[in-house]
Order: C-alpha cells, then structure tokens, then sequence
C-alpha cells in the first residue's frame, strides 16, 4: 500500500510538468543525425584489382564485395549469354565440385552468390578466410560444364515461354524497347531465338572478355585484420589475368515528341498495366538530385504518397499506385509512374496518373507532405547503414561515379535541406510532361475505345499500337465481323457435335477420371468422381496418401486437407456446384452468353465465350473445341487470374475428352496428364460423404 500511495504521489507531481508542453504543435525536426563511416583502408593489386577494407569489429561477422564496373552491354543475337553465364557461375570450381561447394558454403553457415558481373560471400569471422577461399576459387576457376549449361539453357527458355502470356512482362518488355531503342542495352530483350543460339564457348567468351580484374573492386567489412586480409587476397588473386573491357556506345534514349499513348494488346488481360515514363539528364552529383529524389516520394514513394491515396484510398482502381526515379551514370535518368488497374477504369487510370505529375509542377507540396518524405528516408538511411552490403555499395559509388568523398556523410544533411521551392523547382524544371509517354498494356476489346477518348490541356492524345514484343501494328479491329451464323448458342452446338454429339452426351451418367502431375519433384495422383446428379469428389494424393479432398452432394460441400475439414457457406456451395457438370455447355443458357471476339490462343485461333463475369470459355475456330478456361476473382484488392489450357483430345465410347490439362499458378504452370476415364460407373453414396 505504501508503494502505491508514494507512485500516485510522484504521479501527482509530475502534472505540473505535463501542462507546461503545448500538445497542439507538432515537435520541431532535430538536426539530422550525424552519419560516421568508416574509412576503408586501400591497395591496388598489379592486375588492377582495387581493394578497399573497413574493420568493425562491433559483430563477430565479415562480407567480401566484388564488383566489376561494367558499361551495360549489347548482346544483339546473342542475347541471354550473360543470364546463362551468371546462372553457372557460382556452382563450384574446377577444383571443387558443385555439390561439395554448396555442402560447405552450408556447413559454415556461410552465403556465397556470384553473377556475371559480382559476387557476394559473408560468414562469421572464424570461417571467414575460408569462405573468401570459396569465393575467390568459383570467381577465378568456374566450373563451365556441358550438362550445367544445357540444363541452364532449358530452364531460361522454359522461363521466356512462361512469361508468353504475362501481361506484365509484356508491359515491361515494350516499355523498355520503346523508352531505349531496340540498340540499346536497356531496349533488347531475349528471346528463346536468341538463347538457343548461345553456345557454352560464347558464354566463356562472356566470361573471359568482361570478367577481369582491371576495372574490378573488392570490398571487405567486418571482424577482419587489414595486415591478413591483404595477404590472403593478394594470394587468392594474384594471378587473375584481364585488360578492361571495351566501352561499347549505344544510342541516347529519346522521349516522345508530344505526350502520346502507346497501346500494347494482350488479349487475355484481365487488368491493365498502366504508366507514365520519360528520361532526363540527373545524375547525383547535381545540386537537383536531393529535391528530385524527396519530389519522387511525395509524388509516388509509398502509401503516404500522391498515388497511392488517389489511385487506391480514394478512387479504388488499384492495389497500390508508385513512381520511381532511376539514376543510371551510363544512361539518362528514368521516370516512370506506374499502376496495375482494373479493365474498366483503365482510361480513369491514365487521367489520374498524369493529373498527379501535373499537379506536381503546379502546386507546392505540403510542409507535412516535406516532412513525411524527410522522415522516411532518414529512417530508411540510417537502417540501410546496417547492412554490410550498403557500405560496399556507399564506398563503390564514391570510386565509380565521381562522388565527393563526404557524399553518403553528409547525405541526410542535403536531404533534410530541402525546401518546398526546391520541390517545386525540379518539378517544373523536370517533370515535363509534353515528351513523355503513356504505356498501357491490356486487353483492347475492353479498354481501348474509353482510351482513345482521353485529352490532356483539351487535346486528344495520339495513340499508337504495338505487340506485345514491341512491333508496331495497325489499330486491332474488334468490329471485325464473325463468320455468318457464328453466336454464342452456335458456338456451344458445334462443341458438343464435335465432341460426340448431344444424345451420346446426355446418356453419360457419370464420369471417374485419374490424373496424374509432376509437382517439385513428387508425383501426385488426381482421382475425380463425377455425376450427373450435383454430386462430385475430388481426392489429391501423394505416394498413395491422400493430401486433399472436395466433395460436394447436392446441397452440402466440405473441403479437406491435413486432417482439417471445412464446410462450405452458401456462396462456396454455389460455386463448386457449377463444377460438377460432366459437360457445363449442357448447363449454358446461351441467351445469357456473350462473345468476346476471336482472339489468339498460343496460335490458335479461337472464338471467347463469356460464361459469368469472371469466367471465359475458349473455343478453337477450325475445331470448335474448347481449349482454354480463364477464370478470375478478387484478392485483397488484386485481380487474380486462373488459366487453363485444355489439349490432347481423344476418344471414350465415342466421346471426346482432353488428356492434358495445363493450369496456370502465377508463373508457375503444372501439366495434368490424364491416366484413365471410365463412364458410367456405379458409386456407392459413401464416394460422396
């Protein structure tokens, strides 16, 4: 009691305290802290190998830097050899073995990464000599082996062959080419074309002419010794052999000559990749760099900023809304204010986007907005200032870029002085809109009509239309007649003749199909029992043991996994009963149906068919089989999108069923193979329960 007595009187005490402090006013900023590097100490190999050291022996750790100050270069034909060569790098030597590298970089807890132009190891301090052994060995000895190559080789195309349909590749793609030129560096993309030219000697050829040590920097941090470092690395690299490699010029990205829309087609987008982009000439030794990067957050840095409370907090339109401001020393500074939107406010999109730019130029930010940006990137600075990878990159951009020598020093100093004019200033003085470009990428059919229809200062902006791999293309015509009597009801009848006709269809009670699918390795087996009652179970296994399941009886439905069963609710049961359908065309009112045009499906031409409003059939036009599913739905404010592709149709008492079904799961495709089908089997009632 005593002790409770003597706090409420100290508490007591204290009030007069309080009421001295006005809580109405918003603290003043204190002085930005004061940022201490520590200073490397240097020496110079005679191969040229700059090597720069900071002991901290705050952390019993260490991490090794290598950069190699490579111009951005041209691979034209060749275009993937540098991918490949930063994909076999780092897999042993030839002195140790892939596997015996990888079970001892593992052992010592260490990281060990290489690229084709770096390469990164870090470990505690007592393994640390070993690790940069490791490094040092895979960097300067790889192990270029036929296998490893063709293996990579297969799995980089398999990549560009995934990323076909991706509306946002194809978004980044085009925006590139278009923003550099096709001769530029930033402007090629590669092809499977192109990667299936590639030989291993042209990767070693990669490897030999850019790989070398004249214009190489290591930079070791941690709980090391300068005087043993500098043996071990002058031990470990002596021998690396290399002139510097030739500076190729390419082309100087051009903007627009007047704000235009550059228009990218993908049929089976479900929401458009929308952005605004143009370069300029910044580079961070300008007195504009620090306004520009504080403009660049107020305007697009997060969820405090300008495009995300429009574009997602007050209009809806998307998951989020940003803008970037890339300062590259080999190119010109890049601009781009970006957001993934839905179809049918992607016109409202573009408005708003440049509305937002606009805006910048016109009207100073305010102090709260200043503020916010400042307090952001103190925050974010002094974090980065943690990890040993950021001061490798500080000291490397102080050698390679021209820097003053107190740049990252007296970083936050520049920043936090920084006014509203300032703000103001570069935005006017950068942010033009009148040659920038407006990219959008989507599906024409539904968004191009509203887009043509957009104006800046009272004017209609120019549009031009592109490919998906940046070839420009007359404007798609979506008015294009359909064959006579081609009409949603005509379409499903021709399905069903060609996969056996409507009396075979009818008579098939019920439908027992197994599958099976690779997945990461495992095998996993699909066993699906169908009727023509509303009556489904799906069973997945793995090496005989089943993982999940679905059944749904007429009115009730369960799913299943790991011994955890859930009911369905009302609007789940609705949904999966759809499913059910043996043949779902049987179930179609075609009155309800609506075309979506012939569109391309991996080269096949094929009439949509808009079933509901988040679910499309694809029917080829020579065939009139159906080849593709696509449904969609909403996640957290993303539009998520489900493909299925639907192929190597063969015969069951007469009635065609597809054999491979290939769905979609992000970037990740899995191929089911279907194993048997058996028609019109008996279950008992316990297949549903």
């Amino acid at each position: 009691m005593k002790k409770l007595l003597f706090l409420f009187v100290f508490v007591l005490a204290l009030n007069p305290l309080h009421a001295q402090i006005d809580r109405s006013q918003q603290p003043l900023p204190g002085p930005a802290p004061k940022i201490q590097l520590d200073e490397p100490q240097e020496f110079v190999l005679k191969n040229g190998l700059r090597v720069l050291v900071v002991e901290n022996h705050k952390l019993p750790r260490a991490s090794a830097t290598l950069n190699i100050d490579l111009n951005p270069i041209f691979e034209g034909e060749l275009a993937g050899a540098n991918a490949l060569l930063s994909s076999m790098l780092g897999k042993g030597s030839v002195n140790t073995p892939k596997d015996a590298f990888e079970e001892e970089v593992d052992y010592l807890g260490a990281r060990v990464n290489i690229g084709s132009s770096s390469a990164f190891a870090s470990s505690l301090s007592r393994y640390f000599p070993r690790v940069l052994d490791l490094m040092a060995d895979a960097v300067l000895h790889p192990n270029f082996l036929d296998e490893e190559f063709e293996k990579e080789k297969e799995r980089l195309i398999e990549g560009i062959k995934s990323d076909e349909n991706s509306v946002t590749a194809a978004a980044r793609r085009v925006e590139r080419l278009i923003t550099y030129g096709k001769d530029h560096p930033y402007g090629e993309f590669t092809t499977a074309e192109s990667v299936e030219n590639v030989t291993l000697g042209d990767v070693k050829n990669y490897y030999s002419a850019n790989f070398t040590p004249a214009n190489a920097y290591l930079i070791i941090i941690g709980d090391v010794d300068f005087k043993t470092v500098k043996k071990q690395v002058s031990k470990l690299f002596k021998s690396w052999k290399g002139s510097p490699s030739k500076a190729i010029a390419f082309p100087a990205a051009k903007n627009a000559p007047s704000l235009e829309i550059n228009f990218v087609e993908m049929p089976n987008a479900v929401q458009s990749e929308v952005s605004v982009e143009f370069t300029t000439e910044v580079v961070k030794t300008d007195a504009d760099y620090f306004p520009m990067l504080l403009a660049n957050r107020i305007l697009g840095g997060g969820a405090q900023a300008r495009l995300f409370l429009n574009l997602r907090e007050d209009k809806g339109y998307t998951y989020g809304s940003y803008s970037s401001f890339s300062i590259d020393k080999y190119s010109r500074s890049r601009f781009r204010a970006s957001a993934s939107v839905r179809n049918a406010v992607t016109d409202s999109s573009v408005v708003e986007l440049v509305k937002e730019v606009e805006k910048m130029r016109l009207t100073p930010v305010t102090q709260k907005e200043l503020d916010q940006a400042k307090a952001k990137y103190v925050g974010d600075f002094v974090l980065a200032l943690e990890r040993p990878a950021t001061i490798a990159q500080y000291a490397l951009s102080i050698l390679t870029e021209g820097l003053p020598a107190d740049f990252y020093t007296t970083y936050l100093q520049k920043i936090n002085a920084v006014s509203i004019e300032d703000i103001q200033r570069v935005s006017q003085k950068y942010l033009h809109l009148d040659n920038a470009r407006i990219f959008v990428t989507g599906k024409g059919s539904e968004v191009l009509e509203n887009l043509e229809k957009v104006t800046h200062n009272g004017q209609n902006l120019p549009v031009h239309y592109f490919d998906k791999y940046g070839e420009k293309v007359d404007r798609p015509n979506y008015d294009a007649a359909l064959p006579d009597g081609i009409n949603p009801a005509t379409i499903v009848s021709n399905y069903i003749d060609a996969i056996g006709g409507l009396d075979k269809l009818k008579a098939i009670r019920s439908k027992k199909e197994i599958a099976t699918a690779s997945m990461q390795g495992m095998t996993l087996e699909i066993s699906s029992k169908k009727t023509n009652e509303q009556q489904s179970a799906l069973v997945v296994s793995m090496m005989g043991n089943p993982m999940q399941k679905q059944i749904i009886n007429k009115d009730k439905g369960y799913n299943e996994a790991q011994g955890q069963r859930m009911e369905m609710d009302e609007n789940a049961l609705n949904e999966a009963l759809v499913e059910t359908a043996i043949f779902p065309e049987l179930n179609l009112a075609t009155e309800d149906l609506k075309m979506g045009g012939i569109v391309d499906v991996n080269g096949t031409k094929a009439y949509e068919l808009q079933v509901s409003d988040n679910k499309s059939f694809f029917y080829a036009v020579d065939t009139f089989l159906k080849i593709k599913i696509v449904e969609t739905q909403e996640i957290q404010g993303n539009t998520m999108k489900q493909e299925t592709l639907l192929g190597d149709y063969k015969a069951i008492d007469g009635v065609l069923f597809p054999h491979k079904n290939t769905q979609s799961f992000g970037p990740q495709k899995i191929d089911f193979m279907t194993q048997s089908i058996e028609l019109n089997l008996s279950f008992s009632a316990e297949d549903f329960q």
